[in-house]
């Protein structure tokens, strides 16, 4: 429900489909309520058809059809042989009206995509919203959307009659047909005024059901503006507005209702407001808002005095018009409703229609309603022994160099002492937390001598512990969780292991943490590269900002450099790097990427536009031209000829512009900026977006990985040196065994100037590499990777969604939160190396296109930052680009380990993931569930779950929905109940234990030679 109010559709769907699907009911929410809200999700989503099918769905699943409600309740209950309780009945009563309703809704959005059968919809619309209000007379929602559909009906049947009028006066007397005509024209104003009364009876019905609402106002302002009552909708307009001052609609109908009485200033400031709310068209409005801006400044022409005023202010102006009241046929009517809600209020009637609130009610009356007879049973805690306190302030005293197994003492002793200090509530206290530690007399001695409870800290039994009883899976599986086994422990040791959590609960030794600690993003680095008397002093002085940080740009002269290990190292250890003469010393025929080129190749191929507005690339802004970092890229598709067409005419543009321009001065030209200028403008305040904003299309995400179509292309690039090769043995990501469209493959980017890549993390925080193809220019930002915690939290702060939200940051925001960037200039020709997890966003400056690829680099850096971001978007219910667990695996297979640390790393993940695989096995025969063996197909796709869209490596649980098999983890399969699964095992345990032991770390040899081998 927080995920709908936030209007995160995706998150959304995923929670309700989380509920819906599990085995238990819950009383918080009915699963009919449930899926009615599946639908509604659908429906905000825009995808009317799906949501269509939902709500059909729901109809046929609830015991009552509109027609005959009591009928059907009556059959049900016969049927199920047992009785409805009223509030039941009257849920399922609300729920069918709702669904009738969103119907009717649906049917009259679609009057706006299809004109040509709009009589139809609105035809189909209205009888679905008459439907529900035989079933449910109560909905406010209903009459007013039951009031839309009249009034689109009166605009369309009010056309036709002021035609019909128009025609009347001009040819009805010389044809001799007048009686006929005028008939005609009776009939249509019979209906014009009938259905504008219906319209307006069901806004005042919807009014006095749920007065607080911004949408019911507009519309009864639109009406009242159609029937020529000014005065009326004004103060409907404002009753909008004041309910909900975003509301464009009703700013956009109110500066229409001035422009209408020549009222142009107050036109003017209503479409501004209109403007800085979002408003669904935002062309049209800024076409008017220049409009009247441009007649507004020119000069008022003087009036003769013998000569009166063309008009009179007909409408109070806007600063006037708040004082207003509203409607008089309303006011009555509105004052009605408030006095009856008081009074319910005061006989404690008012009920909120929330889940939440309720929930908490029924908490709060668990507590308030229990019988005196009956007492909770609260047993008295019982007081600490000498023994655990003595050990409680030796550990407390050494609490630094404790191990793990000593804090969770620690923390059993401190809770001990806060249940009986009646700091907490023992209520939420487990058992095992309550026993006493093992602890005898010898540990003590050992903690005075040692600051540990034994000799070797590395070896505590786990029966010194508090006793836990393990669930057949832990309750989460995370490849962050803490090790409890040495990384020699071999694959015989695990499994044995683990087959004792099933089976002998009491003897099981875990091998990693049941409750991993949740990831969190880096805190910003303790060391400040500039305070504020730096930045302060570099202003006074003109001189570089110290938070823009230098950019290292790299010149490559000969093929011996570029495929040398010192430049990859250097870029392995800096944020992003700018690599000039790559692709000239190597020959590249970057050509084969042009635009001709591609279109040459694959014209018809369909590509994504981005529709962005052409804004300076220190800022950014919203419709209104305001400051904002959420940035406005809609997508759409074309194709690569009609992108082509689109940037070749744009050029052309742009030079006839220039043309004339030369002409306007003489040949000369304008006057370009100086060097000294040009340092200055360095050191001012970004500038402000253009008032008159221009939109601007960028081709995208164009799929380069069909090799019979783009093999030039690919094979092109494979004279590239391995660090920036897309198969390479030093990239992990080549061992995956598949392609990830974008990160393994290519992808084309398409300019025009002022397109933008927003600001992002590439997938799972690996590594990217971006060949300009030229001919005009890039302009980069980068931040380093230590800052996007901050980043985050920034962009929490701009009310953006960091993972999945569209934003651009405003650097001078940036600079005032202490977070370094780097900004440079990428040409035709340059290779950018961005480094794994920097946040970087680039603005083409000409007309050019861009390749772009990921890599991983064989180092434990960007394994760490991989394996990071994989849980951290777990959490966030992201889905991950980079399946780990497969990678590590293939890793394990294919790579000779020679560098420690990232040995260490992928071994970690191994053992995690094979236990895990283990416990899942075990805990499928426990249910007796059958596991098939089904070999993994060659370059087939790594699966995640269609409900929390995790990775689910090897054994994958296979459901039939609406004939197409769908992948679930086990924790999904487990909520709905093993019985319609069919389990798979894609990796049988002989396989994955080969790899675990034929992993191993064989030392570096020194060797003077710069050639690269294929190894870690």
């Amino acid at each position: 429900m927080c995920y709908m109010e936030i209007e995160d559709y995706d998150r959304c769907l995923n929670m309700f489909n989380l509920a819906l699907n599990d085995i238990e009911e819950t009383k918080f929410m009915p699963r009919l309520i449930i899926k009615y809200n599946i639908a509604l999700s659908h429906e905000n989503s825009d995808e009317l058809e799906t949501a269509e099918e939902e709500y059909n769905v729901l109809l046929k699943d609830t015991p009552c059809d509109s027609n005959s409600y009591l009928f059907q309740i009556e059959n049900y209950q016969t049927s199920h042989g047992k009785n409805l309780e009223a509030a039941i009945s009257d849920l399922l009563l609300k729920l069918t009206a709702a669904c009738h309703r969103q119907l009717g809704w649906i049917e009259y959005r679609r009057t706006y995509k299809d004109e040509e059968k709009r009589d139809e919809h609105l035809k189909k619309a209205q009888d679905q919203l008459t439907h529900a209000n035989v079933i449910d007379s109560r909905d406010g929602q209903n009459y007013y959307y039951l009031g839309r559909v009249y009034g689109e009906q009166d605009v369309t049947n009010g056309q036709v009659a002021s035609v019909s009028t128009h025609e009347g006066t001009s040819r009805g007397r010389k044809f001799g047909i007048v009686p006929n005509f005028y008939s005609g024209i009776k009939v249509n104003l019979i209906r014009h005024i009938r259905n504008a009364h219906e319209a307006f009876v069901n806004y005042r019905h919807s009014i006095d059901k749920r007065e607080q609402n911004a949408d019911t106002w507009c519309s009864i302002g639109a009406l009242y503006q159609k029937q020529n009552q000014p005065m009326d909708a004004l103060q409907a307009f404002i009753c909008a507005i004041e309910l909900n001052p975003k509301l464009t609609s009703a700013w956009t109908d109110l500066g229409e209702l001035y422009e209408k009485n020549e009222q142009f200033q107050d036109a003017l400031d209503c479409f501004k407001n209109a403007m800085k709310h979002d408003p669904v068209c935002p062309e049209p409005l800024k076409a008017r808002i220049q409009f009247l801006e441009k007649e507004l400044s020119m000069p008022i022409p003087t009036r003769p005095a013998n000569q009166a005023p063309p008009f009179e202010k007909n409408i109070p102006c806007l600063k006037e018009a708040y004082e207003q009241p509203i409607p008089l046929e309303l006011r009555n009517r509105q004052d009605a409703a408030y006095m009856k809600q008081f009074l319910n209020f005061q006989e404690r009637e008012y009920l909120y229609d929330h889940a939440f609130w309720n929930l908490w009610v029924e908490f709060r009356t668990m507590e308030e309603d229990q019988p005196e007879e009956v007492y909770w049973d609260t047993p008295e805690p019982r007081p600490m022994e000498d023994l655990e306190i003595q050990v409680l302030e030796l550990l407390r005293a050494n609490e630094p160099a404790l191990v793990k197994a000593e804090r969770e003492v620690l923390e059993c002793l401190e809770t001990s002492e806060a249940v009986f200090k009646r700091n907490i509530c023992e209520y939420f206290i487990s058992d095992a937390t309550r026993e006493m530690p093992r602890v005898t007399e010898i540990m003590i001695q050992n903690l005075r001598d040692h600051g540990h409870l034994l000799e070797s800290p590395r070896c505590y039994p786990y029966d010194f512990l508090p006793r836990v009883a393990f669930q057949n899976l832990p309750e989460s599986f995370s490849l962050l969780s803490e090790l409890y086994v040495s990384l020699d422990i071999s694959a015989q040791e695990i499994m044995q292991m683990v087959s004792k959590r099933a089976i002998l609960n009491n003897t099981y030794q875990p091998i990693f943490d049941d409750y991993a600690k949740l990831p969190v993003p880096p805190k910003e680095p303790k060391k400040v590269i500039a305070t504020e008397e730096d930045v302060k002093t570099a202003l006074e002085r003109n001189e570089r900002h110290p938070l823009l940080l230098k950019t290292p740009v790299l010149t490559i002269d000969n093929r011996k450099e570029a495929g040398s290990l010192e430049l990859q190292r250097y870029l392995d250890n800096c944020t992003v790097a700018c690599i000039r003469g790559l692709t000239g010393c190597l020959r590249l025929d970057l050509s084969l990427f042009s635009t001709k080129a591609v279109m040459e190749t694959d014209g018809n191929q369909e590509i994504e536009v981005r529709t962005q507005y052409h804004i300076p690339p220190e800022t950014n802004c919203d419709h209104a031209s305001q400051p904002t970092w959420k940035c406005i890229s809609e997508p759409t598709y074309t194709t690569v000829a009609k992108y082509a067409q689109y940037q070749s005419e744009s050029f052309k543009h742009t030079l006839r512009n220039e043309a004339e321009k030369i002409k306007k001065h003489g040949g000369a030209g304008g006057r370009g900026p100086s060097p000294k200028r040009m340092k200055m403008s360095k050191q001012s305040h970004a500038p402000t977006p253009p008032k008159e904003l221009k939109s601007i299309k960028f081709g995208t995400n164009i799929d380069l990985s069909d090799d019979t179509k783009w093999g030039k292309q690919i094979n092109e690039l494979s004279k590239l040196p391995a660090f920036c090769r897309l198969i390479a043995g030093s990239n992990m990501l080549s061992h995956l065994g598949h392609q990830i469209l974008g990160m393994n493959t290519v992808q084309l980017f398409m300019k025009v100037p002022g397109c933008r890549t927003l600001a992002h993390q590439d997938g799972n925080h690996m590594a990217t590499v971006n060949i300009n193809i030229g001919p005009g220019d890039c302009e980069w930002f980068a931040v380093p990777y230590d800052y996007w915690g901050k980043m985050e939290r920034l962009c929490e702060k701009n009310g953006i969604d960091y993972l999945k939200g569209s934003f651009w940051p405003i650097l001078d925001n940036l600079l005032e939160e202490g977070i370094p960037v780097h900004r440079f200039t990428q040409k035709a020709g340059d290779m950018v190396y961005v480094n794994g997890g920097s946040i970087h966003w680039v603005q083409a400056t000409g007309w050019c296109n861009n390749i772009s690829w990921n890599v991983a680099p064989m180092n434990n850096n960007q394994l760490t930052m991989s394996i990071f971001s994989y849980e951290y978007n777990k959490l966030r219910l992201f889905k991950s680009q980079v399946p780990m667990q497969l990678l590590c695996w293939q890793l394990a297979k294919n790579v000779k380990f020679t560098n420690q640390l990232i040995y260490n790393n992928c071994k970690g993940v191994l053992i995690r993931s094979l236990a895990f695989c283990k416990m899942v096995h075990d805990f499928c025969v426990g249910h007796k569930k059958v596991i098939k063996t089904h070999a993994r197909s060659p370059g087939e796709q790594s699966h995640f779950c269609m409900t929390c869209e995790v990775e689910v490596f090897s054994i994958l649980f296979i459901k039939d929905i609406s004939g197409k098999f769908h992948v679930f983890c086990v924790y999904c399969a487990k909520s709905q109940g093993l019985d319609d699964f069919i389990a798979l095992q894609q990796f049988p345990f002989n396989d994955l234990v080969s790899i675990y032991e034929g992993m191993k770390f064989i030392p570096a040899v020194i060797n003077n030679n710069n050639k690269q081998n294929f190894t870690a």
